[in-house]
């Protein structure tokens, strides 16, 4: 079968990925950790988060990217995507990363050889699946570099209190594994001065004081996430692990004030197939849900929920066309919107029009759809073409 190759020219939607914004991002996140830091022979690394297709930008351009600018760690989801992404690293980039999977191990044996075998550092969330790797490690021999997720209030996934104490000591005791850090999450990072927040710090602080005087050193202590990073700074940890915020966002559904300014790496952009003036009182798109108030210029987008912008937003919202703002009207489709250009003649078929970006951030769906930033992006399908540029 031929497989078509066409030049970015011929995509009407797509999304532009500035990398430019991204490594102005990750620099201002690296000065932001290290204001804090009390030790500046010893700087607080950075593990940036690129799970999920790096939130919907495209993961191995984004690490590439990420990796060249000096982030000490990668960190992952799952195991499926921390062994491609090393594969991908390794034939495409000079640098070395450190690869840290923030997900569960799996139980099967083979891809736990893989794992071992890859060089992946894992996140070890209970005591019998650390005692398989051990057992996988041995029989490779091999020790990989292990964190230990420990749950202070997620209650997600993660090793509770007062288990914890007894789980380390265990597996610590491990011969064919080497624990390299431990590490938490927080459930409220994104409430400066949050009670609850505050809790899971005390907690985790006591608890990895107390298992280090007991002779069980962590080489890395993380706990910060985007809002940890600017809300709860820290000496106490060493690394953090930013997300939304190398792409542009804060974990909100609106910018919040008093913090520094962010670039959105996404510019998801269509154009204007067709324009037509529709007569008062007629209705546009599926279900008739909206009516012309008077003659109107109705331009047609070739980009709908099949490209990952919301059937939720019928009605709901706007695109920017000219630097300027203009609705969406009626029902949103798997492959067309429709925009009421209030009878602006200026604007013509093949004009560009921004649905999120730079110029138009990505919280005002948010907000609409009671959302967060994180899922718009992440929404963006993978028939929308990336276009990666400085």
């Amino acid at each position: 079968m031929h497989i078509y190759k066409f030049d970015e020219t011929f995509y009407e939607t797509k999304a532009e990925i500035n990398l430019t914004s991204l490594i102005k991002n990750f620099n201002l996140i690296k000065r932001e950790s290290q204001k804090n830091n009390k030790s500046k022979n010893n700087p607080v690394k950075v593990c940036s988060i690129v799970k999920a297709n790096a939130y919907g930008h495209g993961m191995y351009e984004i690490s590439k990217e990420l990796t060249e600018a000096g982030t000490d760690y990668l960190g992952t989801s799952d195991y499926i995507e921390s062994l491609s992404l090393k594969k991908y690293l390794h034939n495409n980039s000079k640098r070395k990363v450190n690869i840290l999977c923030l997900g569960t191990l799996p139980e099967n044996k083979k891809l736990l050889s893989e794992i071992v075998n890859g060089d992946i550092e894992v996140s070890v969330s209970d005591i019998e699946t650390a005692k398989l790797l051990n057992r996988v490690s041995k029989a490779s021999n091999k020790k990989p570099k292990v964190h230990i997720q420990f749950d202070t209030g997620m209650n997600r996934v993660g090793i509770t209190f007062p288990e914890i104490l007894s789980a380390v000591k265990k597996i610590s005791e491990l011969k064919n594994i080497s624990i390299k850090g431990i590490f938490s999450h927080f459930a409220t990072s994104e409430i400066k001065n949050n009670t609850f927040a505050k809790h899971q710090i005390n907690l985790f602080t006591e608890v990895v004081r107390y298992l280090e005087n007991e002779g069980i050193k962590f080489e890395l202590k993380h706990f910060q996430n985007t809002g940890g990073i600017f809300n709860y700074k820290r000496d106490f940890f060493n690394m953090v692990r930013p997300g939304i915020s190398l792409y542009g966002y804060y974990p909100e559904q609106t910018k919040p004030i008093n913090l520094p300014e962010l670039e959105p790496v996404m510019n998801f952009i269509t154009k204007i197939n067709q324009i037509k003036k529709v007569p008062s009182k007629t209705s546009i798109s599926y279900g008739r849900k909206y009516y012309t108030k008077k003659d109107e210029l109705i331009a047609s987008l070739p980009v709908g929920y099949g490209d990952g912008y919301y059937r939720g937003l019928t009605n709901n919202t706007e695109v920017m066309i000219n630097k300027k703002k203009y609705p969406a009207v009626g029902t949103v489709c798997m492959d067309w919107v429709m925009v009421n250009l209030k009878n602006n003649s200026n604007i013509k078929t093949g004009d560009k029009v921004l649905l999120f970006g730079k110029e138009f951030p990505a919280y005002h769906i948010a907000k609409k759809m009671n959302t967060l930033p994180y899922e718009v992006l992440c929404n963006i399908s993978t028939r929308v073409k990336r276009i990666y540029y400085k």
